[in-house]
C-alpha cells in the first residue's frame, strides 16, 4: 500500500518544471496508477498527478508501465473470432469532420476484416460518436459479456469502455473538469481490451507517434499503426499527408500515406467536413443525424466523389492492418469491391436488423375479458 507522502515524493518527482521534472521508474509509474485507482490517492493528488504528467509528457516507459497497470483491472475480452481483427481505438475528440472511421471499419469488416471499436460516451463536446451509432441504430456492447456475444455474431463490435473498465473511465471523465485530456486517454488507446494481435491508433500530436509505437513494442504488441490521423482520430487525410508509424514483430518503420497511395487525387479538406453532406440530406449540417445520413449513404454505394474515395482508402488502411492485404495499394480494391457489389450496405443492414429490438407481443393478461 502506497503511504500519502509517498504519493507526494511522485508529484514532486514530475511536477518540478521544464528543467527540473524527471520520468517515474517503471514501478513508480505503476505504483502511481495503483494509488489513484485503488483510492489510495486523494482526489488533490490526483488532480496534481494527472496535471504534473500532462505538462511533463509521459516517457515511452510511463506509457507502458501506466498500460500494464491498467490491464490488471480488466480481464481481457475472449472473442471467439479474434484472427484477422484490429482493435480500433475511439478516444479522440470530432469538431470539424465526421467520423468517417465507422464507414470504414465496415467496409473493411465486408471485406473479411474483424473490426473491434471501443471508445467512451464525451459529453464536452456538441455531439459524439455513440450519438451517431445510435442514429445509425448500430449495436454498442455495454459489457465484456456483450462484446463476446456480438462478436460471435459478427465481426464488428463497439463497446463503451465503461461497463469493461471503470475505473479507466472515471479518470477519462475528468476531461469535463480539467478542460484537457490526461494520461488515460493515452492508456486508453494502448489498452487493447481484446488483446489482438494487430491495433490502429489515431493521434494528434506528433510526439505520440514514436512514444505509442515504442510502448507497444516493450508490451509486446506483435503489429501496430500509430497515424497522426484527422483530429486525433485513427484516419487517413483526403487533403494531405498522413504520417504514420508501424510496428511488425518488433520492426518500427516510419510510414507517411497519402491519397495518391490509394490511388486517389487529394481531395479539399471540406469533403472530410462535418458540415457537408449528399444532397438528399434533409437535417440540418453539424449533428449526429446529418452525419448518420451521410454514412448510411457512403455504405449503399450512393455517394461518389471525394467522400467515397476517403472512405475507400480508410478501408483499405483496416484491411491492410488486418492482414488481409499485403499494402494499402493492394487493399483497396478489396474495398472498392464490397461498395460496389452492394456487401458492405449488406452488411451494414444485416448487422442492425440482428440487433433491433424484439417487437413485443401484447400482454394477453392486459386484455379486456369477454364473457359469453
Amino acid at each position: 500500500m502506497i503511504e500519502p507522502h509517498s504519493m507526494d515524493h511522485l508529484i514532486a518527482k514530475i511536477g518540478k518544471g521544464l528543467k527540473g521534472a524527471k520520468d517515474l521508474t517503471w514501478e513508480e509509474a505503476k505504483l502511481a496508477l495503483n494509488a489513484i485507482i485503488d483510492g489510495q490517492a486523494t482526489a488533490s493528488q490526483i488532480g496534481a498527478f494527472l496535471m504534473a504528467m500532462r505538462i511533463k509528457t509521459e516517457s515511452i516507459a510511463e506509457l507502458a508501465a501506466f498500460t500494464t497497470t491498467a490491464r490488471k483491472y480488466a480481464s481481457p475480452i475472449q472473442l471467439p473470432h479474434s484472427s484477422h481483427m484490429v482493435d480500433l481505438p475511439l478516444y479522440g475528440e470530432k469538431h470539424n469532420t465526421i467520423h468517417i472511421v465507422v464507414a470504414a471499419s465496415l467496409v473493411a469488416a465486408a471485406a473479411g476484416a474483424g473490426m473491434f471499436l471501443h471508445g467512451v460516451e464525451n459529453p464536452s463536446i456538441d455531439y459524439d460518436l455513440p450519438q451517431v451509432l445510435q442514429h445509425l441504430k448500430l449495436p454498442i456492447a455495454q459489457s465484456s459479456l456483450e462484446a463476446i456475444e456480438q462478436g460471435s455474431q459478427q465481426p464488428w463490435v463497439y463497446m463503451d469502455l465503461a461497463g469493461y473498465h471503470a475505473p479507466l473511465t472515471k479518470l477519462l471523465d475528468l476531461r469535463r473538469e480539467f478542460g484537457l485530456q490526461n494520461l488515460a486517454h493515452q492508456v486508453a488507446r494502448l489498452l487493447n481490451p481484446a488483446q489482438l494481435s494487430s491495433q490502429v491508433i489515431g493521434i494528434a500530436h506528433p510526439p505520440y507517434l514514436n512514444k505509442m509505437v515504442e510502448a507497444l513494442d516493450m508490451l509486446g504488441t506483435p503489429r501496430a499503426l500509430i497515424i497522426q490521423g484527422v483530429e486525433g482520430f485513427p484516419e487517413l487525410s483526403l487533403s494531405a499527408p498522413s504520417a504514420a508509424r508501424e510496428l511488425r514483430n518488433g520492426h518500427i518503420s516510419p510510414l507517411t500515406f497519402r491519397p495518391e497511395d490509394a490511388g486517389f487525387r487529394a481531395g479539399p479538406f471540406q469533403a472530410m467536413s462535418s458540415k457537408s453532406g449528399p444532397l438528399e440530406t434533409t437535417t440540418p449540417s453539424k449533428n449526429p443525424e446529418h452525419e448518420a445520413q451521410v454514412i448510411k449513404q457512403l455504405l449503399e454505394n450512393r455517394l461518389r466523389g471525394d467522400q467515397r474515395a476517403w472512405v475507400i482508402s480508410n478501408a483499405a488502411l483496416l484491411i491492410y492492418a488486418a492482414g488481409l492485404a499485403p499494402s494499402l495499394a493492394q487493399g483497396t480494391p478489396l474495398a472498392q469491391d464490397v461498395l460496389d457489389s452492394g456487401k458492405a450496405g449488406i452488411f451494414f443492414k444485416n448487422l442492425v436488423n440482428k440487433h433491433a429490438p424484439t417487437p413485443q407481443s401484447p400482454d394477453s393478461s392486459s386484455s379486456p375479458m369477454v364473457t359469453v
